[in-house]
Parts: structure tokens; sequence; C-alpha cells
């Protein structure tokens, strides 16, 4: 059997002999607008979108879709509301969709895309987790803040086991030309061998930078820069992921 893998213009075939089996173009609005029909979810530019082959299961493309819910009478006021699309690619079918109950909040911090993380988090022996990724920025100019969070599902049971995990952060204060203290943050999930209530714990492992910005537009440098890390461990309760108290307005957004 001859099996050939081609990549072109962002659209990714299959062809196995003469059979061929498409997965959807996220960038393509008339088939993600197919797709999402069958979900029964109407398609609209201002929602957000990623796609991804799950790793465990190749037939099965999922797709992140996050529709704009704004208040009545104020367009620009909402939040978004995120289903978790299963794509049979085989048989070109929906085989199922995981509505979020939870919201994904869009205020002064402004979501502004979302990625699917296919990585193996592996909660137990026969469960693997998806992770969602939310990336946020803020628009002050004395105060930038830009924020990753890191949501994981269990389709399985169609159920969210982390919530709104703060995976990586810059945030700073400057006076918009150059003069800045400036904060770094980025973590990493590294699945451990011990366990509680049967799901694999999770060592969360941070590195952590801080920094001064001096000067002006002409001649602006890098100063007084300190690195640390920081490690901690998450357990889970039965529902979910548990930060420990005194990491939570940390890690925790």
């Amino acid at each position: 059997m001859k099996i050939t893998l081609k990549l072109a213009c962002g659209f990714l075939s299959y062809i196995v002999t003469n059979t061929m089996v498409f997965a959807i173009d996220c960038t393509n609005e008339s088939q993600l607008s197919a797709v999402l029909k069958q979900a029964n979810i109407s398609y609209s530019t201002s929602d957000l979108v990623d796609c991804k082959i799950l790793p465990n299961y190749p037939n099965t493309q999922l797709i992140a879709y996050a529709e704009w819910r704004s208040e009545p009478h104020e367009p620009e006021v909402g939040d978004y509301v995120l289903s978790l699309i299963s794509w049979n690619h085989q048989n070109n079918t929906v085989s199922g969709v995981y509505r979020v109950k939870e919201t994904l909040v869009s205020d002064a911090i402004v979501l502004e895309s979302i990625q699917l993380d296919t990585a193996a988090y592996q909660l137990n022996s026969s469960l693997r987790a998806v992770g969602v990724r939310l990336n946020y920025r803020g628009h002050s100019q004395p105060n930038p803040f830009s924020m990753q969070l890191l949501d994981l599902y269990d389709l399985n049971n169609n159920r969210k086991v982390l919530n709104n995990f703060i995976i990586n952060r810059y945030q700073a204060e400057t006076d918009t030309r150059c003069n800045a203290d400036v904060e770094e943050r980025k973590s990493v999930l590294i699945m451990q061998k011990t366990k509680k209530q049967n799901f694999f714990d999770i060592q969360i492992s941070s590195k952590i930078k801080k920094y001064e910005m001096q000067g002006d537009v002409e001649n602006c440098q890098e100063i007084q820069r300190q690195s640390s890390q920081q490690k901690l461990i998450l357990k889970f309760d039965g529902q979910q992921y548990r930060m420990p108290k005194a990491f939570k307005d940390e890690y925790v957004y």
C-alpha cells in the first residue's frame, strides 16, 4: 500500500491508493462552516478557532471553536463560548461535540487567540488530556501585560481537569520610552509517576526573569537581570487539578 503525505497551502491531504481523505483547513471559511453546521454552530469572522489532528487518534481532527457572545446593545462587551468538535476526516462527519460550560472572559485583558495543545498530557495509563491555550493581551502602554492560560480537557468524559492555569506571563511598568521594570515567567507541565485519585500528579516547573531597562529611545539597555526557578505539584481531587493555596494568586487567572 502506498501512502503519500502532502502539505500544500496549509491544506493537509492524505492520499491512500486511489482514495482521498482530507483534514479540513481551518483558514478555509467554506470548509470550516460546513463542519460547524453539522455541530449546529454558525461560523462568524469574530470567532476564534484552531484545529489539530489528535496524535493518539490519527483519523480525528479536533476543532477548538470559541463563539463571541456580546451583551445586548453593547457589541464590544461579552465573552466567548468554547466548543471542542471532533471531526472524523475518513467519513467526513462530526463524531462528537463538547460545549464547555465555563465561558472564556475577554475584557480589559483581551483574548486574542486560542491554540490546541496536543502534548502528551497522560492523566493515567489509559487517558490522555488535550490542552487549549488562551492568549491574552492588555493594551496599556505604561503597563504592558500578556499571558497565556492553559486548560486541560478530558474528552472521554467531557470535563475540564485543569482550569485557568497561567502558564506564561509578561508584565512591566514603563515610561513608554525605555525605562521599565519587567518580569517574565514561563512554565512547563511535567507528568509524574505519583498518583492521587488515579490521576498522575503534575509538576509545574517555572523559569522567572526580572530585569530593568534604562536609557532613552536611542540608547535603551537591559540591566540588573535576575533569574530564578520555581517548582510546585498539582494533585487531582477527583474533579480537577488544584493549585496549592500559596501559589493560587500567582498561577490562576
